[in-house]
């Protein structure tokens, strides 16, 4: 499947469950995870842009990714397969 807009909302809203379900704020994930709290933001959102008129989905790199599984406990596959992705 091609990446969409509706694949980077569904990452987006899961790894904003798996956080929450952790007990950890956006800023301690993504120092962790080695990324701005604003770029969390956006991946959470699915949107590539702060900006009200940009349009385009999230599309994390897999580095991003891998830090994100890695301070969630996850594989990047599991982290996909439970956005069903």
């Amino acid at each position: 499947m091609p990446w969409s807009e509706p694949s980077a909302k569904q990452l987006g809203a899961t790894l904003r469950r798996l956080r929450e379900e952790r007990g950890l704020s956006q800023e301690s994930l993504a120092f962790r995870a080695g990324i701005t709290k604003n770029q969390l933001q956006l991946i959470e959102a699915g949107r590539s842009s702060g900006r009200r008129d940009a349009t385009g989905s999230s599309n994390p790199r897999l580095s991003t990714l891998v830090g994100l599984a890695e301070v969630l406990g996850l594989s990047v596959s599991r982290m996909l397969a439970d956005a069903d992705l």
